[in-house]
């Protein structure tokens, strides 16, 4: 638990330094040293605590005069019992925490109710174990039967009774009240940690899809620059050599094709403003690493020590990722360069007439024929141009975590036992546009700890295994109360009735 709060110093730390403007990295490094220190000084003191306490139970137990004539098996039995109940507590009022707490400041929900609990589930492990081994060590339905072959038959048919009904009752009681909460104090934040980096690794890869997407924008605005450049030389080659009437010098198809010229180079001019101004997302996709800086940010608070509030904690890095997801869409739907073209396209004829005539008549046929020409094809060009942008759509989204498995709570204990059906594979459909505009990058997949336990219970295995062998070690110690009854008594007090 100690080193759990290094990672939070050290972002919280260099926080506070880059407000306040310190950029010097041994200052920072000192620091975090110095924290570490004192962390591995609280961890050494709780240790050291632990030991004591747990010292001075096993000396109680070991020298209790209300043990008197029991054997050492019995009395280390009872040694491992409240053990256990004491490791079960601990973690149980750790998981408790976490299923029940609030991010507001609750007193009583947040500070007492946990530990009331965990000192609740060492009373009852305590009982189950220490009570339910007394039980089973003495008879109860035959005591008026004697000592004999009948006497010992029925002794160990009530004690099996005894072992394997009454306890495992108690047990099932016992896991529902501390073996679950356990499970989740113990492995509850980093089996959501695991998911979320899941979630991450997935928000990275579509950032760098989408950039990439986005960074064609660049072809295409050297392409724009290419085409303007062949209309400038027409126009430049009409006027100095009348390439497309015959005519050289100014007139009035030369200054139609200078005209339509300087509104190609406008058009140039402001998608490569668009390009180089402020995304209304209010960050760019051209940034360098951008994808890199976001998910890095996301990553501290992942790492950070979720256990002081989970409530605070699993919401800032909710906060940070969605509003990351929520600018990658609008990245993915930035049509503006598009929506530009089309309306400049429709605008065309309007922005550029054709002329009708000069001060010295009407414009003859072939200089007619030239300007229309050269009209199709800047038209031409520029259709060409939304056509190709229009054919550029953005990577598909990747499936999220809660899209791949969508159950929660007990519909995950379910599948668990009644596997899903195998889907129909669909069958692949264009991407048309209007597809591609219902496509959204997924939102974080928010998950409890609880949940998380149970849906990564294949890889946080050991936790579970860890929890079972402190609630049930007694149980298995128990057993040999069944087979062999004189394990309960010291030498000198085994034949004792």
């Amino acid at each position: 638990m100690a080193f759990e709060n290094a990672p939070s110093f050290a972002f919280e730390a260099e926080g506070r330094l880059s407000q306040s403007g310190i950029c010097c990295g041994g200052m920072m490094d000192e620091g975090i040293a110095q924290f570490l220190g004192e962390g591995r000084i609280a961890a050494l003191a709780g240790a050291s605590i632990v030991l004591v306490l747990m010292a001075f139970v096993a000396r109680a137990i070991l020298t209790s005069r209300r043990l008197q004539g029991s054997s050492l098996f019995n009395r280390l039995f009872v040694v491992v019992a409240v053990t256990s109940g004491f490791f079960s507590a601990v973690s149980s009022a750790i998981g408790f925490s976490l299923i029940t707490s609030q991010e507001t400041d609750d007193f009583f929900r947040n500070a007492v109710l946990p530990p009331a609990f965990g000192v609740f589930v060492f009373c009852l492990s305590v009982a189950i174990w220490v009570g339910g081994a007394e039980m089973v060590r003495h008879r109860d339905w035959f005591r008026g039967v004697g000592a004999g072959p009948v006497g010992d038959a029925l002794s160990f048919i009530e004690r099996a009774f005894k072992l394997f009904i009454v306890i495992p009752i108690l047990a099932a009681i016992l896991f529902l009240v501390s073996t679950w909460t356990t499970v989740v104090g113990i492995g509850g934040v980093d089996a959501v940690r695991h998911t979320y980096g899941f979630e991450l690794e997935r928000l990275q890869s579509e950032c760098a899809g989408i950039v990439a997407y986005r960074q064609r924008d660049f072809l295409f605005l050297e392409d724009l620059r290419l085409s303007v450049e062949d209309v400038r030389r027409a126009a430049s080659a009409e006027l100095t050599s009348g390439r497309q009437t015959g005519s050289a010098g100014r007139g009035v198809v030369s200054d139609y094709f200078a005209g339509v010229a300087d509104w190609y180079a406008g058009l140039e001019q402001s998608v490569a403003a668009l390009i180089a101004g402020d995304d209304p997302s209010g960050e760019s996709p051209f940034t360098a690493d951008i994808c890199a800086e976001k998910t890095e940010g996301m990553r501290r608070l992942l790492a950070r020590n979720a256990y002081d509030n989970y409530d605070a904690w699993a919401r800032e890095f909710d906060t940070a990722f969605n509003d990351f997801a929520i600018i990658l869409n609008r990245w993915r739907q930035d049509r503006r360069i598009e929506t530009l073209l089309d309306q400049q396209l429709a605008g065309f004829a309007r922005a550029n007439p054709k002329p009708v005539g000069d001060s010295r008549g009407r414009v003859t046929p072939s200089q007619m024929a030239a300007i229309d020409r050269y009209a199709e094809e800047v038209e031409d060009s520029v259709k060409k141009l939304v056509s190709r942008q229009r054919r550029e759509k953005p990577p598909e989204p990747i499936l999220s975590a809660a899209e791949l498995s969508p159950a929660r709570g007990m519909t995950i204990l379910y599948r668990w036992f009644v596997p899903a059906e195998p889907e129909q594979e669909e069958k692949r459909r264009a991407r048309t546009q209007s597809v591609v505009k219902a496509e959204v990058v997924p939102s974080l997949s928010t998950l409890t700890p609880r949940d998380a336990v149970l849906k990564n219970a294949n890889i946080f295995s050991d936790v579970w295994a860890l929890a079972l062998a402190w609630d049930y070690a007694a149980y298995i110690l128990m057993l040999a109360y069944l087979f062999f009854p004189s394990a309960e008594r010291a030498a000198g007090f085994k034949d004792e009735t």
